[in-house]
């Protein structure tokens, strides 16, 4: 009796599970079914893009097997898989080989004339370090030093005109009240005799109120009345400043360097052996002949860049687009060549101020050896791409390039299903 119970569930069992497996092969034949309606559909959409296409249909039989789209979709996954981030042309509009030649050619053609001709501003020794250091002056700067001045070595009659026509009351080179100003070093003291939009500011409102406005050696601004104020003066204050200006740079001791009044104002830090803040090296450099006409020379480092990427440029960037092509494809052009110029000019940049490193470590950290000129316009470079890289318009850029490569990829699925 057990056993026939026992037989009875096991019965059971058998049935519940034949059950399930009808159940289960209920859903895939369901499955199934689901499978072959989306290969048909599928089927039919390759035809209707064969079609399109202008394919011959008869390459396509109704009875085309999972083999054949899984063919199709191979050689599909072949050419996307093989596509670049961007298409040939957009990459010719990115710097390449040749650019970076021709940019650190350009850097250092900059060098060599950073150590040739631009040097230090006169010939010098030095003490670095307790040793004297012989530094031998830029030939270039001698030559400008010479403008002006009368084979005695005295001014010529010329300056001395333009002075007395562009007298300004704040070109004190003596003034007992100031420890530390004397004619060698007064300009540099005086915020009006700063050769920028600063010190223009500064000697209008020096010509006008009747102030002597100037930095101490402690750093401190002072403004002191010298004559009484004349508001009619600001009719002609800014030629007179101008002319006082360009009086002066040809003097013995000529204009400092813009910004050098300012930088005064720093009384930090310790340099050589004397250990001379910022705003003490500043005025111990212009005494020197650290002044304008030494910047002049140290320009020509700037020139010499600017020359030659340009002509590069003019020769292989500087091209008419085709008046064909959407407005919007010409201004993508342009923009992608100007930013390859600037990068090429920040190479060269980067180059040039390696090599003033280099320089100034060949004169043993001599400060004179420092060529303002190309630190200032890396700076700038610097901050271009900087601004470029952070600009919004490199989506536009970037979104204009996956078009292209959406198109060139296009074409080349049709050559190949051909």
């Amino acid at each position: 009796m057990e056993d026939f119970h026992s037989l009875s569930n096991r019965i059971s069992g058998l049935q519940e599970d034949i059950f399930a497996v009808k159940k289960q092969t209920s859903v895939l034949a369901s499955d199934i079914k689901e499978d072959d309606r989306k290969l048909e559909e599928l089927n039919n959409r390759i035809k209707s893009l064969f079609d399109k296409a202008g394919i011959d249909e008869s390459n396509i039989s109704s009875e085309s097997t999972i083999d054949d789209i899984q063919q199709i979709n191979t050689e599909i996954d072949s050419i996307l898989f093989s596509v670049n981030s961007k298409t040939e042309a957009d990459k010719a509009l990115d710097v390449n080989n040749v650019d970076l030649l021709v940019a650190c050619l350009a850097g250092g053609l900059a060098v060599l004339v950073d150590f040739v001709l631009v040097k230090v501003p006169k010939t010098m020794d030095i003490k670095l370090n307790g040793e004297k250091v012989h530094c031998e002056g830029s030939p270039l700067t001698t030559i400008l030093k010479k403008i002006g001045t009368t084979n005695d070595g005295k001014e010529a009659k010329w300056i001395k005109t333009l002075e007395k026509w562009f007298h300004v009351n704040y070109d004190a080179s003596v003034k007992e009240n100031i420890p530390g100003m004397y004619p060698k070093n007064h300009r540099v003291y005086s915020l009006g005799h700063d050769p920028s939009i600063l010190g223009l500011i500064w000697g209008i409102k020096d010509i006008v109120s009747g102030t002597f406005s100037y930095i101490d050696k402690n750093g401190v601004l002072h403004i002191d009345k010298v004559i009484e104020p004349d508001l009619k003066k600001i009719f002609y204050a800014p030629f007179l400043w101008l002319g006082h200006i360009i009086s002066d740079v040809f003097t013995k001791q000529g204009i400092p360097i813009p910004g050098t009044s300012v930088l005064r104002m720093f009384q930090v830090g310790s340099f050589g052996e004397k250990e001379r803040t910022i705003g003490e090296l500043v005025t111990y450099m212009y005494e020197q002949g650290y002044d304008l006409r030494h910047l002049a020379t140290m320009s020509t480092c700037r020139l010499v860049i600017n020359i030659v990427v340009n002509i590069y440029y003019f020769l292989t960037m500087h091209k008419e687009s085709n008046p064909t092509l959407p407005l919007f494809e010409r201004d993508y052009i342009r923009v992608k060549n100007e930013q390859k110029k600037k990068k090429i000019f920040f190479i060269a940049y980067s180059v040039a101020v390696a090599g003033n490193i280099g320089k100034v470590a060949a004169y043993q950290g001599n400060p004179f050896a420092i060529n303002i000129a190309i630190w200032y316009q890396f700076v700038r470079e610097a901050v271009t791409q900087t601004v470029i890289y952070f600009d919004e318009g490199k989506y536009s850029i970037k979104a204009i390039e996956n078009r292209h490569l959406i198109d060139e990829t296009f074409e080349l699925l049709l050559k190949t299903s051909q």
